[in-house]
């Protein structure tokens, strides 16, 4: 096998680690892929496949200014005419970059650049994806009726083309939207469809996917026994070096978290926090820093909550992830309100949980 052929197969494999959801695998190819990248000129269009997948995983570790960056390094690369496959790709991953640290003007200009290539080429499948990411855009700047008629229009060319993965990613979305709108049990039936389409794809990353965000929905209706049921599943079904893993250790902190045993959320949260920090992933540590500091300010410990706020505002802002920095911020407001007026939080909760009982 001569140099071109091994760096072609080393990026589909990444390709393949990739649609698995195994981020630190494909990262992994790409980087044995860069050494042999090194002895070719970087006009190659290998050069351009390499850019684009780094930039996919860079997006899912939660690197976005990177993602965008590659995407950049890829353009500069690819010839003008022609490849229009490969532009809609580098439209695609910078419309995921832009909508996860919230510059939605840029990501609705590249995700209508991407559907516009993925309809000349004629790739429906291709453009069913991007109007999941335009039905986000959506989402987030409030419009969620129109986001709706996205991910269904999503629906039906999945189902029309029979792409049984993409359904199931589709019906999963849908269920994101209903349980942001506090329709419950309707995201419960979405969730319950797409476990269905997986387990019978034999996907268990989209099947593990589908159980906890069911899960998640249950913490919402306090249905504590449904979600003890849901977590043995989820552990049958992925292997401890897993990046699913971080479901469970989810998934136990909020139990605890709603059930206030917070020694034990934070034993969670620094289980998160060392899965994350060993995958590289950007977003899941600002999210366990957050954890972390949330259950210090659960335990009235508010100098170390203010410290882990700060280290997770900190990386929110390096990443770019606007979300993730308006809850950090908010969650410091508190504390600093709480060390400036000198409220005793034990006395507060105890109010409040006395309210509670009265009512």
């Amino acid at each position: 096998m001569n140099i071109i052929q091994s760096i072609d197969a080393l990026i589909k494999k990444c390709n393949k680690a990739l649609d698995d959801g195994n981020c630190t695998q494909a990262y992994s190819f790409l980087q044995q892929a860069y050494q042999l990248l090194l002895e070719i000129p970087k006009s190659h269009i290998l050069w351009v496949y390499y850019y684009i997948n780094l930039a996919g995983v860079y997006n899912n570790m939660g690197r976005f200014r990177e993602s965008i960056d590659c995407c950049q390094s890829a353009e500069q690369i690819i010839p003008y005419r022609g490849n229009d496959n490969l532009k809609a790709k580098i439209e695609s991953c910078r419309a995921a970059s832009y909508l996860n640290i919230s510059d939605y003007p840029n990501s609705l200009e590249s995700v209508k650049k991407a559907i516009r290539l993925y309809n000349k080429i004629n790739m429906k499948e291709n453009v069913a994806l991007e109007l999941i990411t335009y039905g986000n855009i959506l989402l987030r700047t409030g419009k969620w009726d129109q986001a709706i008629r996205n991910y269904s229009e999503a629906l039906f060319m999945a189902k029309k083309k029979k792409n049984k993965r993409l359904e199931g990613k589709t019906l999963m979305e849908l269920g994101f939207v209903f349980r942001g709108h506090r329709f419950l049990y309707l995201a419960v039936d979405h969730f319950r469809e797409a476990e269905r389409v997986f387990k019978e794809l034999n996907f268990n990353q989209g099947l593990v996917m589908a159980l906890y965000e069911r899960a998640n929905t249950y913490l919402s209706l306090k249905m504590t026994k449904e979600i003890h049921a849901l977590i043995e599943q989820i552990e049958v079904l992925t292997p401890l070096d897993s990046i699913m893993r971080s479901f469970l250790y989810n998934l136990r902190y909020c139990l605890h978290n709603q059930n206030k045993n917070f020694p034990e959320a934070m034993d969670c949260a620094n289980l998160l926090l060392d899965f994350f920090k060993k995958a590289h992933d950007k977003r899941g540590e600002v999210e366990s820093l957050e954890k972390i500091a949330s259950v210090y300010y659960n335990l009235s410990k508010l100098e170390p909550a203010k410290k882990y706020g700060e280290k997770a505002l900190i990386i929110a802002e390096e990443i770019g992830d606007k979300l993730l920095q308006d809850i950090c911020k908010k969650l410091l407001q508190d504390i600093n309100h709480i060390i400036k007026n000198n409220i005793d939080l034990y006395e507060l909760r105890k109010n409040e949980d006395d309210d509670t009982r009265k009512n």
